[in-house]
């Protein structure tokens, strides 16, 4: 798999998650977890703040923060109810028990695990979403927050000519000056649809799905980059 290096994963320490964006995963939690009492294990965490943010709201709430940087771990806050695990999202069935946990969290996670291939990254995704499915509990569920990327006529082929320019290396250059930050690596954003169909070989059926804003982009992007209904969607998901 390939993998950002620090000055890439430097423009990764935030937290998206923001005020906006809150409720959507706040919302299904007091559904399904009323007395707040979970654990739950946040995939590429980095620094923490979303797994803080939990922690606050939910005090009966435990968690697990997995990261493959120990730059962004080592930016975590100590905290009694959080354990940090500096390991690779690809060990995920290999680092935790069956069942371990009540709540996984994927934000933003899955469109950066990038193979050479468009189709071995999607393979990728799926087996993250299979290994964290092996892992919930009888009452568990995966929340996962993404970019949409619909085609205007063709879906999902705004995706793959994304993931076609920021993989090459040649172009890495130009890219990274016209603001791509994953440019040389690669990155392999998803339609609706495509979400959907990955989720489903993954063995996660959607409990509810929310979505946010859209966005509104340039033209001329859209018209060399086929993007038509662009924005941040929100996957409730629990075992099929």
């Amino acid at each position: 798999m390939k993998t950002l290096d620090d000055t890439q994963l430097a423009a990764f320490d935030v937290e998206f998650v923001d005020d906006r964006l809150w409720p959507l995963v706040a919302a299904r939690i007091d559904s399904d977890f009323p007395a707040g009492d979970f654990r739950f294990l946040d995939v590429g965490g980095g620094a923490g703040r979303f797994a803080d943010q939990l922690l606050e709201r939910y005090p009966r709430a435990s968690g697990t923060v997995l990261d493959s940087s120990e730059r962004l771990l080592a930016s975590n806050r100590p905290h009694d109810r959080k354990t940090l695990v500096n390991d690779s999202v690809e060990r995920l069935a290999e680092l935790f028990a069956p069942g371990q946990f009540d709540l996984i969290c994927f934000n933003w996670l899955l469109h950066h695990l990038v193979f050479s291939s468009w189709s071995g990254s999607q393979r990728a995704m799926v087996d993250a979403l299979e290994a964290a499915r092996g892992l919930l509990s009888d009452r568990g569920r995966i929340s996962l927050f993404e970019n949409m990327y619909d085609g205007l006529l063709i879906d999902g082929l705004p995706g793959l000519l994304i993931f076609t320019l920021t993989s090459s290396r040649l172009l890495r250059p130009l890219l990274r000056g016209m603001g791509a930050n994953t440019a040389g690596v690669g990155v392999c954003f998803q339609s609706h649809r495509q979400w959907e169909r990955l989720l489903a070989r993954a063995g996660c059926a959607i409990g509810h799905y929310s979505n946010d804003v859209t966005w509104t982009l340039p033209w001329h992007w859209r018209v060399l980059l086929h993007m038509g209904y662009v924005r941040v969607g929100h996957f409730w998901c629990h075992r099929d």
